[in-house]
């Protein structure tokens, strides 16, 4: 039985990872999203309006002052489908807000959109559920 427990603590050595990486990096995002669906009334089109803000971290652990969330204006989008089809490309106003209206047949069978862009040298890609 020691054999065995001998033979067995080497091995478990030689076999754990070595490698401290993960298989992929994943970075956050430069820009925070909110997405939201405007009920238009009309089946002939579909409509997002997606508010885009930088957050300033600085003083987080300030209980005074906190996240501060500005909006991120002429932040050009890219806006992808599930199967990486673009959409269309939209761009952000000075308050950081993007209006996205398609007609209803170009969104047949697309379950996410994909809205990606470049901030400050920074690639994101920020996914909605449809």
């Amino acid at each position: 039985m020691n054999f065995r427990i001998l033979l067995f603590l080497p091995l478990t050595f030689l076999c754990s990872c070595l490698d401290d990486e993960l298989a992929f990096t994943v970075v956050a995002s430069p820009v925070n999203a909110e997405v939201e669906k405007l009920d238009d009334g009309t089946g002939d089109s579909v409509s997002y309006r997606a508010t885009f803000t930088e957050l300033d971290k600085e003083n987080i652990l300030d209980v005074n002052i906190g996240i501060i969330a500005t909006p991120v204006p002429d932040l050009e989008l890219n806006i992808y489908s599930q199967t990486q089809d673009l959409l269309t490309t939209i761009t952000t106003d000075e308050n950081g807000k993007a209006l996205l209206n398609l007609p209803a047949t170009s969104l047949s069978g697309v379950t996410r959109l994909e809205w990606s862009g470049t901030h400050n040298g920074a690639a994101f890609r920020i996914l909605t559920n449809l």
